[in-house]
């Protein structure tokens, strides 16, 4: 019987005691990867509470040059690429997560990205040179990366824990919450200080949409535990996703697995993901237009077929697609030497 394929996870995407949210995408898959049979190690960079981690990763991964144990390495994001591409023996794919391909959009004006995140995104898009396959959540991040490059990309967006993301009956979940059960809630799930989230957009179309239904009401899902995100969407009336710059935004996808309305800028994959879902609208960020989707949008909860629709992005059929790409780099590999 073959052995299981030995998979290390570089990434400075992991969720820890500082803050048990971030990263937990990435937890998701090594979780559904394992679940298939991969051996899955993590190598977690803590590198935003000390960028000196990222010196120490390295340190960790050149000395994985003298060991056999594993068969792919697994980057996330582009400065873990970086780090992981210190061990030249092992097949390297890289999971490009979003504003490093697409970079950052700047806080004086979202439209535009700031030099240095353009900079910094043209550059992780030359890394993938280094790397056997690559990975991008959409279509769009694919065109970032040079085109000859292009060739052994997969486009593969995260998966949606079907089991955790579902929706429970709403009485139920703004009771635990404390909440108002006569409010109409429209909820933002993200930190509003990011720029690229726009949630000034989300606070001005929910004030144009006051004066026709006054029960309306903004909440914001800011740091909140993931195990928990299902009952604050299940708790809403209908989910406001009006970001600049996206991949493949989970929270869309979590929100359509909850049943949940989404209105929605055409940010990353959410025109492709929203597409034809009776309920749920994808448009310009103009607020009267946001107002009126806002409203139409809580008249279709729940959304069932929302549900449908992202039912082949469960946790089990995205890892089956990363196994492949492992096959197919692991089966023309040979380590040098």
């Amino acid at each position: 019987m073959p052995r299981p394929v030995r998979v290390l996870f570089v990434t400075n995407m992991w969720p820890d005691h500082e803050r048990p949210w971030y990263g937990s995408f990435v937890h998701s898959q090594a979780r559904s990867l394992s679940d298939l049979g991969v051996d899955v190690d993590v190598l977690p960079i803590r590198g935003y509470a000390r960028k000196w981690e990222y010196l120490t990763a390295a340190g960790k991964m050149s000395k994985h040059n003298f060991e056999a144990r594993y068969d792919v390495i697994h980057a996330h994001y582009g400065h873990s690429a970086l780090v992981a591409r210190c061990d030249v023996r092992r097949p390297l794919v890289i999971s490009y997560c979003g504003d490093d391909l697409l970079g950052t959009p700047s806080p004086a004006q979202p439209s535009r990205m700031t030099p240095g995140s353009r900079l910094l995104a043209r550059s992780f898009a030359q890394v993938a040179r280094l790397a056997s396959a690559t990975i991008t959540k959409s279509e769009q991040m694919m065109l970032e990366l040079p085109a000859r490059l292009r060739l052994r990309n997969h486009v593969i967006p995260n998966g949606v824990d079907l089991e955790m993301f579902k929706r429970i009956d709403q009485a139920e979940a703004r009771r635990r919450l404390g909440w108002d059960p006569s409010e109409t809630v429209v909820l933002f799930v993200g930190n509003p200080a990011i720029a690229r989230k726009n949630h000034a957009l989300a606070e001005r179309a929910v004030q144009v949409a006051l004066a026709r239904c006054p029960s309306l009401r903004l909440r914001v899902a800011k740091g909140v535990a993931p195990d928990q995100i299902p009952i604050w969407m299940s708790a809403a009336d209908v989910l406001v996703h009006p970001s600049w710059s996206e991949g493949s935004p989970n929270v869309v996808k979590e929100a359509m697995a909850c049943e949940l309305p989404i209105v929605a800028t055409p940010a990353g994959d959410v025109p492709e993901r929203l597409r034809g879902v009776v309920g749920c609208h994808v448009l310009p960020g103009d607020d009267l237009a946001f107002a009126d989707a806002l409203l139409d949008a809580v008249s279709h909860h729940p959304c069932a077929a929302a549900r449908g629709a992202v039912g082949d992005l469960s946790l089990a059929r995205v890892a089956q697609r990363i196994v492949g790409v492992y096959e197919s780099v692991t089966a023309v590999h040979r380590p040098p030497g």
